[in-house]
């Protein structure tokens, strides 16, 4: 029976036709494991097939042409204008009947939609669930291969933050019997973009992000400047601070910096010093920088403290701006401060806390709050409040480094918050019944608009916190890889530094995205590399490092970049950007960090008063920086090395 398959399959792999496994013989179960060839083989062949037809499309390649959209809004208006004024009104009050309809549940105009998860009208709502509703993502699901129809990313429900996401609510109803192709839908940005005129997470192009700033500093208001600590200082836009103006206020919010491994006690004090330093040399030296905060948008770590500073800060005329490139995390600070005492409104909805107004320039319609006044009894409730949760967040803490110490898992060495809301026990709050639901009002000109009625007495006196377009940095390299490649980049836990001890001419990759050469030295040197997890390390000499490179690309070794020929082919490959000569420390602290750009960073360790030449290779030459160590004592936290291998063991959880 094998020797027939065999020679069957051998024919079929000269005549290159594919085989037919319907009238292939099945082997007896005795000699399955002798025809494991033959089986990886065909997978092999399979797994090809589908990965020719894959579609490559990069999500953040393109961001919001401004004035190409505002041309064909205008075209679209003239062709609307109808020269009777019974029909134009006949017409407005059909479409504002038609939005309200709609706009009860937005997840529902999707046929996919399963309303098996809804509420019942008498089922209480959990207070901490007053968020954007994105519905529910899912980590472990596949990226589907069909393109959105109004973007053209392809369709997912894996991370929120990604463009082509829809709910996994609606996303895998597509696989069930009777369930609507992926081919009629759109993901969720164009879905509140068409239906709601809502721009969500909105990203501008390069040439008009200057222009889209320009009105903040003529607005003269208070500027929260958000950085990624995990790609810093690519995610700060060049010349930012110039666009402001010196007189504008700056805060200064990193964030992710639960992804960070503690590495010391002053481990956050350190945090800060390089970021600021980082920012004096992106020239905010003579800049109106008030504060810097460290915060995680995702764990709520830092944001009770941040909204405290920006209280104290409250008295500078002008309203507040998130402002930040795209992927910093402005849209999750947003909605973390919607469940805040910094928003005003406590309704239980993202559309009934916020509003829209249009963006000076633009035809977007970017969301916005108005913000609670920090008046005397109020603060104090406040401070009250905050004293409660912090003795309660120290005893979380006691625990955790416990955990951490009995069961080694490093979801107890990420950093935690709590963000809640301060409740005068005399005021009554109107919640309700329906998480889902959106409504809206009609403002003075009798247009329908989302959320609160901004020409109420409530909140026409009101301060005014701003999401603003985002933009990717030349620096960056987000706009060249793919969905499924962006979320293998993208670190989304704990990072594990991982330790290596290198002899000159020797090369280190982080998947295919970067390359470190130690190029000359008096010895060995050590590398800590922070990437996210699932990108693989490669290292071999450097003398062969270009052959080794060309042939592991686009395979499982490097796993970033992937796909077919055709997406390799649109791949850049890797240029020699820089030179560095470092001076080490000692062996227990690190001397500098070689920012690679959204590939992570990896940290020099030398000896003592010793010099090493470094060069370093990106796509383009794109985001390669020198700075001031981030995490120094990391590499003292390594294990042992292992035994006849450059790498060292893994490293010991740090938890202050």
């Amino acid at each position: 029976v094998i020797e027939r398959a065999i020679l069957k399959y051998d024919y079929q792999k000269r005549s290159k036709k594919p085989l037919d496994t319907n009238n292939t013989e099945p082997l007896p179960i005795s000699l399955k494991y002798l025809s494991d060839e033959i089986v990886k083989e065909l997978d092999n062949e399979a797994d090809m097939e589908i990965e020719e037809k894959k579609i490559v499309h990069f999500p953040y390649e393109k961001g919001y042409d401004i004035e190409e959209t505002n041309k064909l809004n205008l075209q679209e208006k003239k062709q609307i204008l109808s020269p009777d004024p019974a029909l134009e009104a006949d017409e407005e009050i059909r479409k504002r009947y038609e939005l309200q309809k709609e706009m009860k549940n937005w997840m529902v105009a999707y046929d996919n939609y399963d309303d098996s998860c809804l509420l019942d009208e008498n089922e209480d709502l959990e207070p901490n669930n007053w968020q954007i509703n994105y519905g529910t993502p899912d980590p472990n699901s596949k990226i589907s291969n069909i393109p959105c129809g109004g973007c053209g990313a392809l369709l997912h429900c894996k991370d929120t933050a990604i463009p082509g996401y829809i709910p996994s609510e609606i996303f895998k109803n597509s696989l069930q019997k009777g369930g609507t192709n992926l081919e009629a839908l759109i993901c969720q940005r164009c879905h509140f973009l068409k239906h709601y005129n809502l721009a969500l997470q909105v990203q501008v192009t390069p040439e008009d992000y200057p222009k889209v700033l320009s009105t903040v500093s003529e607005k003269r208001g208070l500027v929260i400047l958000m950085v990624d600590l995990l790609d810093f200082p690519c995610s700060i836009w060049p010349g930012i601070g110039e666009i402001f103006g010196n007189k504008t206020p700056i805060v200064v919010v990193g964030n992710k910096v639960d992804l960070l491994p503690q590495d010391s006690r002053n481990f956050l004090q350190n945090i800060k010093t390089v970021l600021l330093n980082t920012m004096k040399l992106q020239g905010f030296a003579t800049f109106n920088v008030k504060d810097v905060a460290l915060i995680s948008a995702k764990t709520g770590f830092g944001v009770e403290e941040l909204i405290t500073k920006l209280c104290s800060l409250y008295t500078f005329k002008g309203d507040v701006y998130i402002v930040g490139n795209t992927n910093v995390g402005k849209s999750s600070l947003f909605n973390v401060f919607l469940q805040s005492d910094y928003c005003k409104v406590q309704a239980l909805d993202l559309i009934q806390r916020a509003t829209t107004s249009v963006w000076p320039g633009t035809t977007l319609n970017l969301l916005k709050f108005p913000i609670k006044r920090p008046v005397g009894y109020r603060q104090y409730l406040r401070h009250k409040r905050l004293q409660s949760m912090y003795q309660i967040q120290a005893e979380e803490n006691r625990l955790r480094k416990e955990q951490l110490k009995n069961t080694k898992d490093p979801k107890y060495a990420t950093l935690m918050g709590h963000i809640d809301i301060t409740r005068n026990p005399h005021e009554k709050v109107n919640e309700l019944s329906d998480k889902f639901s959106i409504q809206g009002h009609s403002n003075a000109s009798g247009k329908f608009k989302m959320g609160i009625n901004e020409n109420s007495m409530d909140f026409k006196y009101s301060k005014w916190c701003y999401d603003t377009p985002g933009v990717v940095q030349p620096d960056q390299l987000i706009h060249l890889l793919t969905t499924e490649e962006l979320l293998s980049t993208l670190p989304k836990q704990l990072i594990l530094p991982r330790t290596f001890c290198l002899k000159p001419k020797s090369s280190l990759f982080i998947a295919g995205l970067a390359r470190l050469d130690y190029v000359v030295g008096p010895g060995s040197i050590r590398f800590t590399v922070f990437a996210a997890n699932e990108l693989p390390i490669t290292i071999c000499d450097m003398d062969n490092a270009e052959e080794i490179y060309q042939e592991l690309l686009g395979s499982d070794l490097f796993k970033v970049p992937t796909g077919n020929l055709e997406r390799i082919k649109k791949w850049p490959g890797l240029e020699l950007a820089q030179n560095f000569t470092i001076k080490g420390e000692s062996w227990y602290k690190s001397s500098n960090d070689i920012v690679l750009s959204n590939a992570g960073w990896i940290a020099v360790t030398g000896k003592l008063g010793l010099e090493y030449k470094i060069q370093a290779w990106t796509p383009e030459k794109r985001g390669v920086y020198i700075r001031e160590c981030l995490l120094p004592h990391a590499v003292a936290l390594a294990g042992k090395r292992i035994k006849h291998c450059v790498a060292y063991n893994k490293h010991k959880f740090f938890m202050k």
